[in-house]
């Protein structure tokens, strides 16, 4: 501040200092970064099918059966049972003519006269091989002949073959034939695979026990 002074009076200069603070103001800016792992796990899903197939094999066999004739022979052998015998072995020697050659015993039996079959046996002699017969001996067998084909439509009821466990041959089983009290036929037999031409030996026990009542026979026969 200055003061004059002049006529009459004093002059005042006055100078005005203005002093202007600049204030800087820093903004410090933090960029925070931030990373995310991501961790992808893939499962895989293995499905196994399994694919069941089931083979139904059904075999057909068209048979010849036998008609219960008024009279009949046989080609391997024919037996009166008037008179009883034991057990005794027939056996006879058959030239195949087809493959499924079938073995039957035809019987006309009364009920007061019985035949009885053992050991049956069918084998090729051209070439020597096993049995081919099922359930030869009847011991595979309890109420029923299995592996054997009764035929008794018309003949006799079902009870022409039965199964005996006394008196046999070999074993513990054989057949008994029983039909009656009528005269009646009862067929009964096997069917076995065999080479056209070649021989076979066919062998069998029979029995025949009772007296009285009506004649009885057995007559056997390859088809």
């Amino acid at each position: 501040m200055w003061l004059t002074s002049g006529s009459g009076g004093v002059k005042a200069t006055i100078t005005t200092s203005t002093t202007t603070a600049t204030t800087t103001t820093t903004v410090t800016t933090a960029t925070s970064t931030s990373t995310t792992a991501t961790t992808t796990i893939a499962t895989t899903t293995t499905t196994t099918t399994t694919t069941s197939t089931t083979t139904t094999t059904t075999a057909t066999t068209t048979a010849t059966t036998t008609a219960c004739p008024s009279s009949f022979t046989g080609s391997l052998g024919y037996y009166n049972g008037g008179t009883a015998f034991g057990w005794t072995q027939f056996s006879n020697t058959y030239v195949a003519t087809n493959t499924q050659p079938y073995l039957s015993f035809g019987m006309e039996t009364d009920n007061h006269r019985f035949f009885y079959l053992d050991d049956v046996s069918v084998v090729d002699i051209t070439v020597p091989g096993p049995q081919l017969l099922d359930n030869p001996g009847f011991e595979n067998s309890t109420t029923i002949v299995n592996g054997w084909i009764l035929e008794a439509a018309g003949c006799c009821n079902s009870n022409a073959v039965q199964i005996s466990t006394t008196g046999c041959h070999s074993g513990t089983n054989c057949v008994q034939y029983q039909c009656g009290p009528e005269i009646t036929y009862s067929f009964f037999g096997q069917y076995f695979t065999a080479t056209i031409s070649h021989t076979y030996n066919i062998s069998y026990y029979l029995k025949d026990t009772g007296t009285g009542g009506q004649p009885t026979f057995c007559a056997v026969n390859v088809y």
